[in-house]
């Protein structure tokens, strides 16, 4: 099968200009205005608005924008080769998979086409050894890429669908095998690796646990949603997105338990990533993406910093690359949008991934 499709270039740099100056004007002038009527305004407060003007543009130019083509999009996840910093990113509604590379914001292109290989939405991303794995939501699906030539190494079925399960975020362990978390299912999923295949198991339900799933329509029904792995290979972190909680998934001895942390911590969590002791939590609104400090055994928690950024647009996932953060601008909260959550409002067109510094403590 040829893939030359999936290496077409696209004309992305003019679109990303477009991007950042509309949002470069958006909050220069929301940073210029008062919160609330006050006194009077003084040549030293008038200073001290410029300045906040200023000072908002700046954050917005220090933040590269990566333009996805096309007026549908709504991505979702992104995944990052730590080798080289090329990343990739999935459509919830067509299932496109594009790449491009942190620091080059022209660079960017198609990966796998729409409906390529079945795949007709495409979620959660994680990457790991010349390998992608890419969750497929409704459809119950999880496909498994070889990077190097895009093609599909394997596509395994959960069995499930629309109604029944929703495959959302996905994280790849020390030892190859990927983890996919089900925001309907209480299920946690594995495909682990052998050989050159994938064998795909129910790894965890969490029926009778103390992770307690909820049947609703729309967002309160979104369970257990972001996914992270521990280095050591021991722990996994998940994010319950109706909760505002995290827990701990010990893989040795397949049990759960929540992570300590002080109420109000977290709002709407999404995407997770772990470096280190650091987890970084992708949060759709207030839109931002918030600093964890974890304690060895990643059983408690506590803030570090709270980042949010003016090209920040409900975000929903992330990835970190030599000191620069990449975040997905998801825009579900918008008219047409394929997730659980929607809106009245058009989206930003093009779609976009923000690229700026990973926050400092």
């Amino acid at each position: 099968m040829k893939h030359t499709s999936r290496r077409r270039a696209l004309p992305v740099a003019s679109a990303a200009l477009a991007v950042v100056a509309g949002l470069a004007v958006t909050a220069s002038a929301t940073a210029a205005v008062p919160a609330q009527p006050g006194p009077r305004t003084t040549a030293q407060d008038t200073t001290t608005h410029d300045t906040a003007a200023q000072d908002a543009a700046a954050r917005t130019r220090a933040a590269l924008i990566h333009a996805l083509p096309g007026d549908q999009v709504f991505p979702e996840s992104v995944a990052v080769d730590p080798a080289t910093g090329r990343f990739y990113v999935g459509s919830v509604k067509d299932g496109t998979l594009y790449t491009g590379r942190v620091g080059a914001p022209g660079d960017l292109r198609v990966f796998s086409p729409a409906g390529a290989d079945g795949r007709t939405i495409a979620t959660g991303l994680a990457f790991a050894d010349g390998r992608l794995v890419v969750a497929g939501r409704q459809t119950g699906q999880i496909f498994v890429y070889d990077t190097r030539t895009a093609r599909l190494v394997s596509r395994l079925d959960t069995g499930l669908r629309a109604g029944q399960t929703f495959l959302n975020d996905v994280a790849l362990a020390p030892d190859g095998s990927a983890y996919v978390t089900d925001s309907v299912a209480p299920v946690l999923w594995r495909a682990e690796s052998r050989g050159t295949g994938y064998v795909l198991e129910k790894f965890m339900d969490f029926t009778g646990t103390a992770v307690r799933y909820v049947s609703a329509p729309g967002a309160p029904g979104i369970n257990v949603n972001g996914i992270a792995a521990d280095p050591s290979g021991r722990y996994l972190v998940i994010g319950k997105r109706n909760e505002d909680a995290l827990y701990r998934v010990d893989l040795k001895e397949r049990t759960v338990a929540p992570v300590a942390m002080p109420s109000g911590t977290l709002s709407t969590p999404d995407g997770l990533v772990l470096r280190g002791r650091t987890l970084y939590v992708v949060q759709n609104l207030p839109g931002s993406v918030k600093s964890l400090a974890l304690a060895a055994d990643l059983g408690s928690a506590r803030t570090l910093k709270d980042t949010p950024h003016p090209t920040f647009a409900f975000p929903t996932g992330a990835a970190v690359h030599r000191g620069r953060l990449l975040v997905v601008n998801s825009q579900f909260n918008t008219l047409g949008s394929p997730a659980a959550v929607s809106g009245t409002t058009p989206p930003k067109l093009p779609f976009w991934v923000s690229e700026l510094r990973v926050p400092a403590p």
